[in-house]
């Protein structure tokens, strides 16, 4: 069953960085990068599975001037459920 995952995650680095990194991770697939300041950034992360939360967080350590990427929250459900938690209907895809 397919899943969402949606994470919440603190980088530290150099201060001089910022504009770089804020470049380089709004790049990676499902980043959104929300606030920076003395060095720590808040970022968060929407992937279809935990291992890509593990490769986004990877990815931002190799980047120049990071000193540590943490994940600070994860949460993850089934992406065929609405907001309320009922299930989505699948649609029904004509016979070929």
């Amino acid at each position: 069953m397919p899943e969402i995952h949606i994470s919440s995650l603190v980088i530290q680095h150099v201060p001089e960085r910022t504009a770089a990194l804020k470049d380089a991770v709004a790049a990676l697939a499902g980043t959104d990068w929300h606030a920076a300041e003395h060095g720590k950034a808040i970022v968060t992360v929407v992937t279809a599975s935990a291992g890509e939360v593990v490769e986004r967080m990877a990815e931002i350590n190799a980047l120049a001037g990071v000193y540590t990427t943490t994940l600070v929250y994860h949460h993850y459900e089934d992406a065929d459920r609405d907001q309320d938690g009922a299930p989505v209907p699948v649609a029904a895809t004509p016979a070929q």
